[in-house]
Formats: structure tokens, C-alpha cells, sequence
């Protein structure tokens, strides 16, 4: 009562994250409100506290006004002096011992049961309660625990030993189909911790509550290589570390990291946000996520592919190169959809050893071509992720945003890495209708087809020279570019262009 008396509304520190994170010019879309939006931290009721939250809807209204959408966190066990607890007591709702008793076990503030989610009543009870949720605003459950269940009680339905596994899955099928029934198909999200298989249907998981260490750092990537060759396209994990502060350098890596996850989320022990780590580390964070905004019509199409092919976003190499026996342990590099190759830095340093599987492929930062098939060193100051594009691929990126579709995708910059015979993009958009690139190289020229944009198209080409450019049969002039020749053209009615090379 004395922290609620010197704090106030819990609100206005929701409030006041989000008007820094904007302030600050931290792109972000989501404010997670984690253990603390009960009546008691951590016991989980499912209803906020009307003391701290006297009005969730309104909170979550202003949010979405400055463009961010809310998440809760939630757990399975339900301790037993709660009003949830009690309600599933009396539906006989909760996992049960052979004697009638509910199978009560050590939680966080008291003894702790978890709901029977082989019962379809159970789950209809507990679906409506997050309808609830969702009327008042919340975005987005996040679905922690769930890898408890007890494999000698008794269920509604299932053998005991068949339910220990399949908890987890039924978990993350409730929250996600309520979800879904509510936003619509294709609008749905869970955060959740523990999976079984067939979990990948209800997307997405993170890595659980690793350490701010730098010994964490390569544990967390394994995780995530490891759970996309499970049949897992999405995955996440927490910026920093969860338990614990990391340094502003490992915060620094980690948010690298991140920038190139098909999810990215900065949570664990406060304080997250970047500016409470230094200028350096702030200004780090910042752009690697201006970044990963402006790549999100790369990120977003390659997620669509990455679903209609079972792939996952990130890519172990040897998923890739299977003929390639350098890949096999390699563990600390990966593709990041089709064209992106990571290699973050996982040790206080400024280098480390890299391995280029066979083609060639272009460094993001010099766009200096390198030949594959070699381990070599590399030189990563701290501001500098190793990173590598294909040879061949189409990057499109759009404006720096704070937050998704806050601007139109316009200019689309479409970037051409040593482009050589023919490829394909397609840029998908909810708000839109896609976006088709082509090319084709034959002897000195390079064709180009890029269906009607929103606005102008910036046509940037990088490993070989341009010496004349056609737009739609028109002359168009080429700027020089730091290794590389940009092409700029209004794009609403679909271009052709035709280059010259050197």
C-alpha cells in the first residue's frame, strides 16, 4: 500500500514509457506489462487492479493513439487465495490428485493450481476472460509457463502422461484461438514460453528467461537455430537478457541480435529501455532498429514465404549449404530469411572468425564483394554488426518509422546486390496491394519491372557498375553512391528500367 501510495497510477508510468520511447526516437510498437497489473505481482487473476489501472481502456486507447499496441503477461499457475482459483475450484476446472483435491503445488505467492485445459468448459471460461481483456484494448497475451503439468494427475480427459506434453500445446491453442477469433484470421499473436509439436501453429515463442551474460549470448541463438529446425518459422527472445543488467556493450550486441529475429523485444529485470544504458548504447539501439523498421517489407514478405514453405526466419547454415560440411557445427551465424547472412559478435571484442559458404556475397556496410568458401576474420567495432548479403538478392526497404504503417512506403528503396541472370521479389502489404520486382541480366543489361508503387522508387545497385539508365524509355540520370549508382523515379504507375552496365 505504501509503493501504491508513493507511486500512484501504474498508468502514467505506461504513459510516461511511451511518450520517452517517442521522445527518445525508439521505434516500437508494442508496451508489455509484465507480473504487476494484479491486485498482488504475480498472482494471476486475469483482472487488473482498479487501484493502479482505474481505467485499462482509456490507458490503452491513448496508447494505440501514439501507435503502440499493449500486451499482458499471464501464467497457468493460479494461486489459491485468488478469485480465479476459487471460480475454477467450483466448475471443478483445475487439474485434480486421485483423491478429489485440487493439485496444488508451491507458486509464487501461495500454493498454486492449474486449470484442467483438457476440459472444453475450462477453456470457454478462461477464452471469455481474455475477451474481456481484449475489449478493453490489450493487443496481445503473453502465455508464460505452461511445461508444469503434473504427469500424475487426473484431467477431464487424456492420460495423464499424453496431457505433460500436451499442455503446452492446448495453452498456446486457447490463447491463440480466442486471438484470433477476436482480431480475425491473420491478426493473431501469443507470446509463449514453453511448445509442443504442433505448437508452431500458434505463433510465437521466445527463448525464456535467459541471463544478461555474455555466456547467455550464444546459449540464447543456439535456442533459436535449434527450435527453427524443430519446424518453428518464428522466434524471439529477450534484448539483454531477462535476469539480471547486462553492460551497455552486451546490451549493444544483443540488440544487433535482435535487429535481424523475426521478433524483437527488450524485457526483463528494469531497466530496458536503451537510454538508461548510455548515449553509445541508446544511439546503438536506435540503429539497428531504424533499421529493422525500414526493412520491414523484406522482413514481412520473407516471413509470408518463410510460412508457405516451413522455413524458418532464421536459418541455421546448415539447413542451407547441406552439401557444405563446414556448416555442420557452425552455430553462431545464420540467414536471416533468403538473402541476409548474420554473424553477431557473442564475445566482449571487436572481431571474430567468419565462414562464407560457397557463391559470393556482399558486406552490408562496404558493399565490397567477397568470395565464399573461406573462414577469414573480420573487424566489428562496437556500432558494427557483421553482416552479409547474397549475391543476386533483392533488398526493398521503406522511410524510417516509429511504429508500423506510421508512413506509406514511400520512397520504396529497392537495393540490388550484384544482381546476375534473374530474380524475383514480392513485397507483401496488409494495407496494399503487393509489389512485384524483377530483374534480368543478360551480357550489359539489366532489365528491371517493378510493379505501381505508393510513390517514388529508389533504385539502388551495388557490385557492378551502371553507366546509362532508362526509366519507361526515358534517359534518367545516375547518382553515384558510395560503391554503388542510385536511380530515382516515380513509381505509381509501374516502371521498366533498362541499365547499362560498365
Amino acid at each position: 500500500e505504501m509503493l501504491r501510495s508513493l507511486v500512484g497510477s501504474e498508468m502514467c508510468i505506461r504513459d510516461r514509457t511511451a511518450r520517452e520511447l517517442r521522445e527518445h526516437r525508439i521505434p516500437t510498437d508494442v508496451i508489455h506489462i509484465d507480473t504487476g497489473w494484479f491486485k498482488v505481482v504475480n498472482n494471476c487473476d486475469l483482472e487488473f487492479d482498479p487501484v493502479r489501472f482505474p481505467d485499462p481502456k482509456g490507458m490503452a486507447t491513448r496508447l494505440k493513439e501514439m501507435g503502440f499496441h499493449l500486451c499482458l503477461w499471464q501464467t497457468c499457475n493460479i494461486p489459491a487465495n485468488n478469485s480465479l482459483y476459487s471460480e475454477l475450484k467450483d466448475m471443478q476446472g483445475l487439474i485434480m490428485r486421485e483423491q478429489g483435491v485440487p493439485y496444488n503445488r508451491p507458486g509464487y505467492e501461495d500454493d498454486c493450481g492449474m486449470p484442467d485445459l483438457s476440459n472444453p468448459q475450462v477453456v470457454e471460461f478462461l477464452q471469455e476472460k481474455y475477451r474481456q481483456l481484449f475489449r478493453k484494448g490489450v493487443s496481445a497475451i503473453k502465455v508464460d509457463f505452461g511445461e508444469g503439468a503434473p504427469p500424475d494427475g487426473v484431467y477431464h480427459r487424456f492420460p495423464s502422461r499424453a496431457m505433460r506434453c500436451l499442455y503446452p500445446l492446448l495453452y498456446n491453442k486457447m490463447v491463440f484461438d480466442v486471438s484470433e477469433e477476436f482480431f480475425g484470421e491473420g491478426n493473431a499473436l501469443i507470446w509463449a514460453r514453453s511448445a509442443w509439436a504442433g505448437s508452431q501453429r500458434y505463433p510465437l515463442h521466445w527463448s525464456g528467461d535467459g541471463s544478461a551474460t555474455w555466456r547467455d549470448l550464444p546459449c540464447t541463438l543456439r535456442s533459436g537455430l535449434s527450435l527453427g529446425l524443430s519446424g518453428f518459422v518464428f522466434w524471439s527472445h529477450d534484448i539483454g537478457g531477462f535476469i539480471g543488467n547486462p553492460t551497455p556493450e552486451l546490451y549493444s550486441r544483443w540488440v544487433q541480435l535482435a535487429a535481424f529475429t523475426s521478433h524483437a523485444r527488450a524485457h526483463g529485470e528494469p531497466p530496458r529501455e536503451p537510454w538508461y544504458y548510455g548515449e553509445r548504447a541508446e544511439s546503438i539501439y536506435r540503429q539497428y532498429m531504424e533499421l529493422r523498421y525500414r526493412l520491414l517489407p523484406y522482413i514481412y514478405s520473407q516471413a509470408i514465404e518463410s510460412v508457405r514453405q516451413s522455413l524458418p526466419m532464421l536459418r541455421a547454415l546448415v539447413l542451407e549449404f547441406q552439401d557444405d560440411p563446414t556448416v555442420a557445427n557452425i552455430e553462431d551465424e545464420y540467414l536471416f530469411g533468403d538473402s541476409f547472412l548474420v554473424a553477431p559478435v557473442m564475445t566482449p571484442s571487436n572481431e571474430r572468425m567468419v565462414y562464407l559458404p560457397e557463391g559470393q556475397w556482399v558486406n552490408y556496410w562496404s558493399k565490397q564483394v567477397v568470395q565464399g568458401n573461406k573462414w577469414f576474420k573480420v573487424e566489428a567495432p562496437l556500432e558494427q554488426l557483421p553482416l552479409w548479403v547474397r549475391a543476386g538478392s533483392i533488398i526493398p526497404l521503406g522511410p524510417v518509422q516509429q511504429f508500423v504503417d506510421e508512413k506509406p512506403l514511400d520512397p520504396l528503396t529497392v537495393e540490388l546486390y550484384l544482381p546476375m541472370g534473374e530474380s524475383r521479389f514480392v513485397i507483401y502489404d496488409s494495407q496494399h496491394s503487393q509489389i512485384h520486382i524483377h530483374y534480368h541480366q543478360q551480357g550489359d543489361v539489366l532489365d528491371v519491372e517493378i510493379s505501381p508503387t505508393v510513390g517514388k522508387v529508389e533504385l539502388a545497385i551495388y557490385g557492378i557498375g551502371v553507366r546509362r539508365s532508362n526509366v519507361n524509355e526515358k534517359l534518367v540520370s545516375i547518382v553515384p553512391i558510395e560503391n554503388g549508382s542510385l536511380v530515382c523515379f516515380d513509381g505509381q504507375t509501374g516502371s521498366r528500367v533498362k541499365l547499362f552496365l560498365n
